[in-house]
C-alpha cells in the first residue's frame, strides 16, 4: 500500500516563522526524486528553491502561488509507492521538515480548547491557523493570535474572530468595521503585494507600530568629503563614492556611541548590544526594498567598504544576492540622495535601535567665517527607537557624525 507523506515547510535559516510561495515546480501527479525542486519559496527578501527529501508522486500542494506558508507546516504531500520512503536527503537546509502523514480527518490536534462548534484548537502560545490576511491584521493591531479560540475549520482564525479580539481590547482599538477597507472607486485597480514587497511592508507594519521612534536632523558641511572622496576616487581600484565616505564616518561614530549599534528584544524587554558593526545599507531594487549587509566594518577601510557597497548594490538589483547578505545588520543607512532628494524620515529595520537617512549633496548658501558663500551640504536625519537612546545621545552621534563630514581625514587615519 502507498503511504502519504508531509514534507514540511523548512526554517530556510531566516528566522522566519513563514514563507511565500513564489512559484510551484511540479504539479499534482507528477513523480519526483529526492533533491528536486519542488517551488521556488521568498523569504526575507532573497528567493530560495527549495527541494523535496521524498521520491514519489505528488499528491497534494498545500497552497497556491502567492501563498504564506508558516514554517512547520505541510507545504506538499507525497505519495510513496509500496509503503516505504526515501530517506531524507541531508540537505543543508536548515528545520528540514517532514512527517508521517495520515488522511487530514483522522489526524489529531493538540488542543487544550473546544470551540462553540466542539472543533479542537490550538494550544496558547502556540501557532493556530490563519489567513495571511488575517495574520497581517494581527500584526499591525499588536494581537497575538495564539490567544484567540478560532471559530473557523480546524480551529482557524477568522477575521471576524480577529475583529471581536480587538474589539475586546487586547490592543486598545476599536474592532474593525467595513469603513477600514478603501473605498471602491470606478476604474480603480488592486495591486497584491508579493516576495520582497509583501516582506518589507510587514517588516515596516511592525516597525511603525512596535518601536517608539523620534527623529533628529542636522545638515552638515560636505566641501571638504567631496573633494577627499575625488581624490580618493582618482588613487583607488574601486570606485569610491560620497555615500561610501559616509558610510565609514558613520562606523565611526558608532564606535563613539555603541548604544545606538544595537538591537532592541522586545520579548525579554533588553537591549542587545553589539561589538561587531553589520552595517546595513537600504537599497531600492525592481524587487522592492532590500537592506543589503557589510559585515564586520568596523574592521573594514574606506576601499574594502566601496567594494563590498558596489557588490552587494549590483547584486541586490539582479537579484543574485546570496540570503546571508541580507540578515544580521545592527544599524542601517539608507541613502535618500539616490533619489535625488533632501533628506526624509525613514522606518527603523526591526529590531534594530535607529537608521540614518542620507540626503543628496547640493550646493547651498551657507556661513564661513561670517561670510555666505557657496557650500556642499548634506542634510542627516537619525529615527531611533526612545527605548534605547534618549535626546542627548542621538544628538550627540548625529553631531559626531556631521562633524566628521567635515573633517572626513578621520576616516583614513581611525583604527
Amino acid at each position: 500500500m502507498p503511504s502519504l507523506r508531509d514534507f514540511l515547510m523548512p526554517d530556510l535559516g531566516e528566522g522566519l516563522t513563514e514563507g511565500e510561495i513564489t512559484r510551484w515546480l511540479v504539479a499534482v501527479g507528477d513523480t519526483v526524486s529526492v533533491d528536486q525542486p519542488i517551488a521556488e519559496i521568498s523569504t526575507e527578501k532573497a528567493i530560495v528553491e527549495v527541494p523535496t527529501p521524498f521520491a514519489g508522486r505528488v499528491a497534494t500542494l498545500h497552497g497556491a502561488e502567492g501563498d504564506l506558508i508558516a514554517v512547520g507546516t505541510p507545504l506538499i504531500s507525497i505519495e510513496i509507492a509500496g509503503g516505504t520512503s526515501e530517506a531524507p536527503s541531508g540537505n543543508v537546509l536548515v528545520g528540514y521538515g517532514t512527517s508521517e502523514a495520515p488522511p487530514r480527518s483522522h489526524r489529531a490536534v493538540a488542543s487544550s480548547r473546544q470551540s462553540a462548534h466542539g472543533a479542537p484548537h490550538p494550544a496558547v502560545g502556540t501557532r493556530p491557523p490563519a489567513s495571511p490576511l488575517v495574520r497581517r491584521r494581527a500584526a499591525a493591531l499588536g494581537i497575538d493570535l495564539s490567544a484567540i479560540v478560532g471559530t473557523g475549520p480546524d480551529g482557524m482564525v477568522t477575521q471576524a474572530d480577529l475583529e471581536a479580539a480587538a474589539g475586546q481590547g487586547q490592543d486598545g482599538s476599536a474592532p474593525a468595521t467595513a469603513g477600514d477597507e478603501p473605498a471602491v472607486v470606478a476604474g480603480g485597480t488592486r495591486t497584491p503585494l508579493r516576495g520582497v514587497a509583501r516582506v518589507a511592508a510587514e517588516r515596516l507594519t511592525r516597525s511603525h507600530h512596535d518601536a517608539p521612534t523620534a527623529t533628529a536632523w542636522l545638515s552638515a558641511d560636505a566641501e571638504r568629503l567631496v573633494e577627499l572622496r575625488t581624490q580618493l576616487d582618482a588613487a583607488a581600484d574601486v570606485h569610491v563614492t560620497p555615500f561610501a565616505v559616509i558610510l565609514r564616518l558613520v562606523v565611526i561614530a558608532l564606535g563613539d556611541f555603541p548604544r545606538l549599534n544595537a538591537h532592541f528584544d522586545t520579548r525579554a524587554n533588553e537591549i542587545v548590544s553589539f561589538d561587531a558593526i553589520h552595517l546595513g545599507v537600504a537599497a531600492q531594487t525592481d524587487r522592492g526594498l532590500v537592506v543589503p549587509v557589510i559585515r564586520d566594518a568596523q574592521d573594514k577601510e574606506l576601499t574594502d567598504i566601496a567594494a563590498d557597497l558596489h557588490r552587494l548594490a549590483a547584486a541586490a538589483r539582479d537579484g543574485s544576492i546570496d540570503a546571508a547578505d541580507l540578515r544580521g545588520s545592527t544599524f542601517t543607512v539608507s541613502n535618500f540622495g539616490a533619489f535625488g532628494v533632501d533628506g526624509g524620515a525613514a522606518l527603523i529595520n526591526p529590531p534594530e535601535a535607529g537608521i540614518l537617512g542620507v540626503g543628496q549633496i547640493t550646493t547651498r548658501p551657507w556661513v564661513v567665517s561670517n561670510q555666505v558663500v557657496p557650500r556642499k551640504i548634506v542634510e542627516l536625519s537619525l529615527v531611533f527607537d526612545h527605548r534605547v537612546a534618549d535626546g542627548g545621545l542621538a544628538g550627540g552621534f548625529l553631531r559626531r557624525v556631521a562633524d566628521l563630514i567635515e573633517a572626513p581625514e578621520e576616516a583614513m587615519t581611525d583604527d
